[in-house]
């Protein structure tokens, strides 16, 4: 390369989060262009406005999604004698590649009129356009990778991403089936986060099995995942990044009974608040959505309504996941335990939820991750909102709440060492309760154990029954 190494930084369809990292880079970036020779020629974030007809290496941020960001890469690219593609939306399509199968009303009101954009397209990689020479992962990129590429090129350690330096095959993929739960072996990339969310729970149903590159997650002995401690909470299957845990999709089963009947939904309230929190939308809009599916009656059912609240200690699972855990894990306690609350289903209905193990209620059970697949297409704020044809809520308060598994596990532990003898406990063992359970949109926050919770826990098992 020449002395001076020409650098330029661009962006398309994007947050700009990956330059901001190289901005935050700080001192590191002055130390890296004064031993290095670089020189930023065009960076508006950082002042540099001075375009070339030709630079040595161009950073690219955002997916292409418009004609006009086409017809600038490729410019870029004819410029460029190495370009390298910044983050998950140059790479993959990123968010601006959630536009797929939205309306072009919906786009517009993201990234304007078609005037400005002309001939909105719908999010999608760089390399759809032009070479990508290398490219950093991330969202954002991790800044420190950046250093390091930085320095490879620069060094002339010339090397191609993706290269097979050496045969690499795990020879030994077994998928685990289940009922409701199923693990594709040759997706799972062994990240371990199924692991760690089913070890925080206490079940430990999935762990790591083999060593070297025939490392490998599974259930026990490759067991079905009934065989084993699963409780069926389906949380794998939000964790994953991959795919490769999925639960039972039933959409096929419920869009066949809406062309030949006009059933009835029962949506809990929870699936109902987390939809509408993902989509931004008013709940009365999802409600007006469903009957667009083409529901008759919606119906929100919460499964407290049928908790009676007697003088003697019960112990009611909000769903088979907890009764699951219960008869697994505290055995001793079956005595206290009641069968989970259940909707009343008929042929022509349908129950929309956040929990996976409500699956097990048969095929017209879809979560709420579903639902938002089947109103993909609809345009849901363009709806208007409208009320429910029923509601079936509690009646009845004084029971205690026991909510996630910190929780779950504090409270159990307490009946068992006869610290607790009377009154309802209601078990939730996804972390934060529902909001939270495994069929939920991924937009729901990370994994974590709230202080209150704990708090609450100390004190039960202090002997200070708390009736709310």
């Amino acid at each position: 390369m020449a002395d001076k190494i020409i650098v330029g930084i661009y962006s398309l369809a994007g947050c700009e989060g990956c330059r901001h990292e190289i901005v935050n880079l700080g001192e590191k970036l002055i130390e890296l262009m004064e031993k290095y020779g670089i020189e930023i020629a065009y960076e508006p974030l950082l002042g540099y406005t001075s375009e070339r007809e030709e630079y040595d290496i161009v950073f690219v941020e955002g997916a292409v999604a418009s004609i006009e960001d086409a017809e600038k890469l490729k410019e870029i690219r004819r410029k460029a004698k190495i370009l390298v593609a910044l983050g998950t939306c140059s790479l993959l399509g990123g968010i601006p590649g959630l536009m797929k199968g939205r309306s072009i009303n919906g786009v517009k009101k993201v990234y304007g009129s078609e005037e400005k954009h002309e001939g909105i397209i719908e999010g999608e990689p760089i390399s759809r356009y032009v070479r990508v020479d290398y490219w950093l992962r991330g969202c954002p990129i991790n800044k420190w990778e950046l250093v390091e590429l930085i320095a490879k090129i620069v060094g002339g350690s010339w090397f191609k991403q993706g290269e097979r330096r050496f045969e690499f095959c795990r020879e030994y993929l077994r998928d685990i089936r289940g009922k409701i739960l199923r693990l594709h072996a040759d997706k799972c990339i062994i990240c371990g986060r199924c692991v760690g969310v089913c070890s925080s729970l206490g079940v430990n149903a999935l762990g790591f099995v083999n060593r070297g590159i025939d490392i490998a997650v599974a259930t026990p002995f490759y067991e079905p995942f009934e065989n084993t401690t699963c409780i069926l909470c389906g949380l794998c299957t939000a964790y994953c990044p991959v795919g490769a845990l999925v639960y039972r999709n039933d959409i096929e089963n419920v869009q066949g009974l809406l062309s030949k009947h006009n059933p009835i939904a029962y949506i809990e309230p929870e699936a109902l608040a987390a939809l509408a929190e993902a989509e931004e939308v008013d709940p009365g809009k999802v409600i007006t959505a469903l009957r667009e599916l083409g529901f008759t009656r919606i119906i929100i059912w919460s499964p407290l309504a049928d908790i009676q609240l007697t003088h003697e200690l019960n112990i009611v699972p909000v769903s088979e996941a907890e009764y699951k855990y219960v008869n697994q894990f505290y055995p001793e306690l079956r005595k206290y335990l009641v069968r989970p609350p259940t909707p009343r289903l008929g042929y022509h209905s349908v129950l929309i939820t956040q929990c996976v193990a409500r699956k097990l209620h048969g095929e017209h059970v879809i979560t709420t991750r579903e639902l938002q697949v089947m109103l993909k297409k609809m345009d849901l704020k363009d709806l208007r909102p409208s009320k429910p044809d029923g509601e079936i809520m509690p009646k009845t308060y004084g029971y205690v709440k026991a909510v996630g598994p910190y929780e779950v596990k504090g409270i159990l532990e307490a009946v068992k060492r006869g610290l607790i003898k009377t009154g309802t406990i209601v078990l939730y063992i996804c972390p934060n309760g529902c909001i939270m359970g495994g069929g939920q949109p991924y937009s729901r926050s990370p994994f974590e154990v709230c202080v209150e919770c704990r708090y609450r826990t100390l004190k039960i098992v202090e002997g200070k029954y708390l009736r709310k």
